[in-house]
């Protein structure tokens, strides 16, 4: 499994290492160079001090060291000078009978040990100050080496120093960043050992994101918009259990009562009454599983041309002889055709029509309009208030006296938006007036 902290302190401790050993490289590639100009500087000078004793007499090339000291070419210094024509004018006593390569860096010295030489070029001067020019003075070569020992040890010191401060870095770089890792995952390991705490009866838990880091702050709050989302659906779930208990508990208890008195008295039996019940509760189970398959997203949705007037006269003509009953003055002004699914449609429609007819007020009127963008459904009402609109879509949601009706599960409202939102419609409920409910569905903007 893929960690986090595993994959920061893999790569910060690469990263490191590479860089260090980077520094270092160039640290000691700029100490050698550094080093090695003034190994050959040094050699320069000499070299000069030599250039200076080289003299031309216009017969020949002669190096003359008689005031001179040199100790140091008896052993591990070198020297030799030669004329154009290859000719050895003058050695120093360490060379004995060998020769120097007439070429500057590093080499291997007579002794067989590594040195490093330099090169110089130079026309000699005359022997004598009153002495006529040479008219073709020659150019001899100063061939100038050194055992180089010290300068290898003194890098070689410089290298092993690079290295330990580099190893002693590294390790104190480990322990630093394991612990700087270590509590920049704090927050996030705090929230993973929260998070692990949450059960279903603790939902309304809440990350306090205050004084959390800037980059877990978008997690936290989408954690806890989830949790929140979570504990409105479990809420939810837990209403509609307890309403679906209570509506089912009347028609149970009435079953109850009429098998009883089928038991005692059988010739009373009221069959009737048992099929109202059972249709009663047949409605309610329909209504509850049409919403699973919206919740679930099961709901299969066609798209055809649909007249709407047709449609609304389809749904209106089992309703005729209850608004009738209720003496409502009913007027539909319908026209257009919509592009939709006619089930769904029919669906929405009917609940909304069949709830102006029932929960009109007596004598009261309904009003039903639309084109191909909208339908309104108005009905008179002397229950309902302003307040109660939010309420009017929810499951099971009845006002006393208004919402209660035998056969009426209290889930009509509710299928109509869950279709309406399979669609792509937008159902809406205002009162204009303090009497009067009007129900829109029309497209979404």
């Amino acid at each position: 499994m893929k960690s986090i902290r595993r994959h920061l302190l893999m790569s910060l401790l690469v990263g490191l290492t590479l860089v260090l050993s980077a520094g270092s490289v160039a640290l000691y590639l700029r100490a050698r160079a550094i080093l090695t100009s003034e190994f050959d500087r040094a050699q320069r000078a000499e070299a000069a001090l030599l250039v200076a004793q080289t003299e031309d007499d216009s017969e020949k090339v002669q190096l003359d060291l008689v005031d001179l000291t040199l100790p140091e070419y008896d052993h591990d210094a070198y020297y030799q000078l030669r004329v154009p024509d290859g000719q050895t004018v003058a050695r120093s006593p360490s060379l004995g009978f060998d020769d120097l390569p007439a070429r500057e860096g590093d080499l291997v010295l007579p002794n067989g040990r590594p040195g490093r030489a330099i090169v110089v070029q130079f026309v000699p001067m005359p022997a004598e100050e009153d002495q006529p020019p040479n008219p073709h003075p020659p150019t001899v070569t100063l061939v100038v080496a050194r055992d180089r020992a010290g300068l290898d040890r003194t890098l070689a010191g410089i290298g092993a120093g690079l290295l330990l401060v580099g190893a002693v870095v590294l390790v104190a770089t480990a322990l630093i960043v394991t612990l700087a890792v270590r509590r920049g995952l704090a927050p996030l390991d705090a929230v993973g050992q929260q998070a692990a705490t949450i059960r279903a009866s603790t939902l309304r838990t809440r990350f306090a994101t205050s004084a959390m880091p800037a980059e877990l702050r978008p997690i936290a709050e989408r954690l806890n918009d989830l949790l929140a989302r979570l504990d409105e659906a479990f809420q939810r779930e837990r209403r509609v259990t307890a309403d679906i208990a209570h509506e089912l508990r009347t028609p149970i208890a009435e079953l109850r009562t009429l098998a009883e008195v089928g038991v005692k008295w059988p010739e009373e039996a009221a069959f009737q009454d048992a099929l109202q019940i059972a249709q009663r509760m047949e409605t309610l189970v329909t209504g509850l599983l049409a919403l699973a398959r919206h919740d679930a997203g099961h709901e299969v949705v066609a798209r055809e041309p649909v007249a709407l007037r047709t449609l609304v006269d389809e749904v209106w003509s089992p309703l005729a002889e209850r608004a009738r009953s209720r003496q409502l003055d009913v007027a539909i002004d319908v026209t257009g055709q919509w592009q939709t699914d006619p089930t769904l449609l029919r669906m929405i429609i009917g609940n909304l029509i069949g709830n102006a007819v029932e929960y009109a007020s007596e004598r009261g009127r309904i009003r039903v309009a639309g084109n191909e963008s909208r339908l309104d459904i108005s009905n008179t009402t002397d229950q309902l208030t302003r307040e109660d609109l939010p309420h009017l879509f929810e499951r099971f949601w009845r006002k006393d006296a208004a919402r209660t009706h035998d056969g009426h599960s209290g889930l009509g409202l509710t299928l109509a938006r869950a279709a309406t939102a399979a669609l792509g419609l937008e159902l809406s409920a205002e009162m204009p007036d303090a009497a009067t409910l009007r129900i829109s569905l029309r497209g979404r903007s």
